[in-house]
């Protein structure tokens, strides 16, 4: 049960954007079971060790680890006066006193006129006001409908009554009726009870809704950010914060990557000499050193209206990656052509979103002419082209009916180590209408689709993994 509870609590860690892997799950499992629950600040801190790891990320934990481990408030229901049935009206007394006490499921009555005890078990609850034994019971009626399941909002209702005819309302309802027809004046209070009780059960379920439907719903817009067009995402609020997301998750693995290779490969027969003096046991690993490359990239982007989105996209990623990614060189064309390598520079990292606009807002256009551009790059690079340089060129291939200039995209190829096309049209439109896709295609290494995050992100990590 223990570790039920603590893989629940991890779950809404996640859906508060705190990033914990399956080790530290572990490592959480272990704390737990050497610190105990009964000590809640101890607990606290042991587990903010083990699964917060900066300073956010505990201002985060701490409000998630308060609201999760919250105890339930149960209604504070008093029990009915002695003197309630002496002061109803004469007939009432009289039902209360005789046949309602039958009529109760024959809870009986006494003799000085006092209400009986309620027949259920959750009414005998209710009527003593046992706050503690209700906030147990609230809790084991979550457990068993299994709270962590509600996905949308339109099931919290559907959770709630689960969870109270987990408790007893079935035969609760049934004890209300009795009394009422009865005219028992204990109908009056249960009534409220019930109605206390389902009012902290709904609050329950919002609660843990909250919770644990958060991961849930923050992993379903983030599939639908992923797969939507990039022209649409500019709907979407948050998502510079998805493709930050995305490329911290790709500098983490091809960071680790990188620095493996660095390393180099074990060289087995250097290391088996050197274990002769100590008894042929390897105590010292021996590495085959890898001669250092020097890649270099540029990236030319069509930033025209029908291109701009997946440019700012590309631009977005890349600069979001800088940190396993060799120096720059940008570019970007439309009804003109430049290198904006030093819009960059200038704005740093905390400036890239400004300066991908201002590329867009100084270069865009119509107009566009592959043409022209790859002549402007091949007389700006060409003496900086070598077997080290990667060539990213994302664009439609539309060319206005003009000449495609295939035979400088085939210089830079023949000069670079390879040439990487990103087009945001399906494969199924390339060469349809003016699209000059077809003529470029023999230069590059390879050319694929540029519809979706998904894709973009693919490619990316392609370009990662070619680069080490």
């Amino acid at each position: 049960m223990a570790t039920q509870v603590l893989t629940e609590f991890i779950k809404a860690l996640r859906g508060a954007d705190i990033n914990v892997s399956t080790a530290e799950s572990l490592d959480a499992v272990q704390v737990a079971e050497k610190i105990g629950y009964a000590d809640r600040a101890r607990l606290r801190t042991a587990l903010s060790l083990a699964l917060a790891k900066s300073v956010p990320d505990k201002m985060r934990f701490e409000k998630c680890f308060d609201d999760f481990f919250r105890f339930t408030d149960a209604p504070q229901v008093s029990p009915p006066a002695s003197g309630t049935a002496a002061a109803m009206p004469p007939q009432q007394e009289d039902v209360s006193s005789g046949q309602g006490a039958g009529a109760a499921g024959g809870a009986g009555g006494s003799g000085d006129g006092e209400s009986a005890a309620a027949g259920s078990e959750l009414g005998q609850l209710l009527e003593r006001g046992d706050n503690a034994e209700i906030a147990q019971r609230m809790a084991a009626a979550a457990r068993q409908v299994d709270l962590t399941r509600i996905t949308v909002i339109t099931q919290k209702g559907l959770f709630a009554r689960r969870m109270m005819m987990a408790m007893g309302l079935e035969a609760l309802d049934q004890e209300i009726f009795q009394l009422t027809a009865a005219r028992d004046p204990r109908a009056l209070s249960l009534r409220a009870a019930r109605n206390a009780l389902r009012e902290a059960s709904i609050e329950e379920v919002n609660r843990q809704f909250l919770l644990h439907a958060r991961e849930t719903r923050q992993q379903l817009r983030e599939e639908v950010m992923r797969e939507v067009s990039l022209r649409d995402l500019a709907e979407f609020r948050d998502v510079r914060l998805l493709v930050e997301k995305m490329a911290r998750r790709l500098v983490s693995l091809h960071g680790r990557q990188k620095r493996r290779a660095r390393r180099g490969v074990l060289d087995a027969r250097r290391t088996l000499v050197a274990s002769v003096r100590h008894d042929a046991l390897p105590t010292e690993l021996h590495w085959k050193a890898r001669r250092p490359r020097k890649p270099k990239l540029f990236v030319i982007c069509d930033v025209s209206s029908s291109v701009a989105a997946a440019s700012r996209f590309l631009l977005l990623f890349l600069s979001a990656v800088n940190e396993v990614l060799p120096r720059v060189r940008s570019f970007a064309f439309a009804s003109r052509t430049g290198e904006v390598t030093d819009y960059f520079n200038e704005a740093g990292p905390s400036g890239v979103e400004a300066a991908v606009d201002r590329v867009l807002s100084e270069y865009a256009g119509s107009g566009t002419d592959y043409g022209e551009m790859l002549a402007y790059f091949w007389r700006q690079c060409e003496s900086n082209l070598d077997r080290q340089s990667t060539v990213i060129i994302l664009g439609d291939a539309r060319n206005n009916d003009l000449p495609a200039a295939q035979q400088d995209l085939a210089r830079i190829a023949e000069r670079s180590r390879q040439v990487l096309w990103l087009n945001p049209e399906g494969r199924n439109r390339w060469g349809s209408g003016d699209s000059v896709m077809p003529m470029y295609l023999p230069y590059c290494r390879r050319a694929m689709p540029c519809r979706n995050l998904n894709q973009l992100e693919r490619f990316v990590e392609a370009l990662l993994r070619d680069m080490k």
